[in-house]
């Protein structure tokens, strides 16, 4: 038995496969397989995919997801993973060629830790190519923590135990916004303990065209993770949501900037959260002033000058 499985889905992802592959093969920790899940490709994915299984007997393609979606697809590949670490990896997403290895030493080092993830940084085409990189706080991810900012960022991002995903259950595939926030919300709810390797292994791919720059849909799929923290009695006080919300939708207003959306669209995201709760808005004061001067003066400043104040 391999010591971890990865779960990749992917559709008509041809484009980006490649690279997402080969950083996989390329990892310095090589006891892994893969499980791809083809969700119903148009493109040459499938292609590539034969290819590449036929030269590395770790990788195995799936079908049979019916094109529902990444998650139905997730869910498809733990369904024919075999190892006690599961790992997520979307087709457009690059690991750091240790990723593998120092997370595999992080949770064998860290018994009581369930999931595990680390710091990513963005990227349009190639890794590097923006300045943006996330954070990772000391403390385990809560639920509030979750529900102001998906530190985690993407599944990608995701290395948990198997008898942990079997305490949490599969992700929702009625979703198609923020199934990623809503299932770690349940797993912090549900006592699952989510701590972070401060250390860049991810590279996040972005696309103003992407499910990535639909926002209003994300705050929807926000007010979903909402609903199951308080179904699972989880929920924070009425003051401490209104400034997890405030933080939210800063962040949907820094990610307009950086995908360079409308101007009115970041405008709009700042303002209500501001509003909102000056408290949540402003916890990080350089960060809300720049993410509100930003957004006001988002329609009259060279999208350059915008661009670089949401990186701040």
């Amino acid at each position: 038995m391999p010591a971890i499985s990865i779960i990749i889905p992917c559709r008509n992802a041809a484009r980006t496969l490649a690279s997402t592959l080969g950083s996989l093969i390329a990892q310095s920790f090589q006891d892994w397989e893969a499980i791809v899940i083809d969700d119903g490709s148009t493109d040459e994915t499938p292609e590539l995919l034969a290819a590449t299984a036929r030269t590395d007997r770790r990788l195995r393609v799936v079908g049979g997801s019916g094109g529902r979606g990444p998650s139905a697809a997730r869910n498809l590949g733990l369904r024919h993973a075999t190892s006690d670490i599961i790992a997520f990896l979307d087709a457009d997403d690059i690991w750091d060629r240790s990723r593998l290895a120092k997370m595999h030493q992080f949770l064998s080092r860290n018994a009581d830790i369930d999931i595990a993830y680390s710091r990513f940084a963005f990227f349009s085409e190639c890794p590097g190519d923006s300045p943006t990189v996330s954070t990772v706080p000391a403390a385990p991810l809560t639920v509030l923590a979750l529900l102001k900012e998906n530190l985690v960022g993407t599944m990608s991002n995701v290395v948990i135990r198997r008898a942990a995903m079997q305490r949490i259950g599969g992700l929702r595939s009625d979703l198609s916004h923020g199934e990623d926030r809503e299932w770690l919300v349940r797993a912090a709810a549900k006592g699952a303990r989510i701590l972070g390797l401060d250390e860049t292994l991810l590279y996040y791919r972005t696309s103003s065209s992407g499910l990535s720059s639909d926002l209003e849909s994300m705050y929807d799929g926000w007010r979903e993770s909402v609903a199951t923290a308080r179904s699972l009695a989880s929920l924070p006080s009425v003051c401490e949501m209104r400034a997890a919300e405030a933080v939210y939708l800063r962040y949907l207003a820094r990610r307009s900037l950086r995908l360079g959306l409308s101007p009115s669209v970041a405008t709009g995201f700042a303002v209500r959260g501001a509003l909102l709760s000056q408290k949540g808005f402003f916890n990080d004061r350089k960060r809300g002033a720049l993410t509100l001067g930003a957004a006001l003066a988002a329609n009259i400043a060279p999208a350059t000058v915008r661009s670089a104040l949401s990186h701040r």
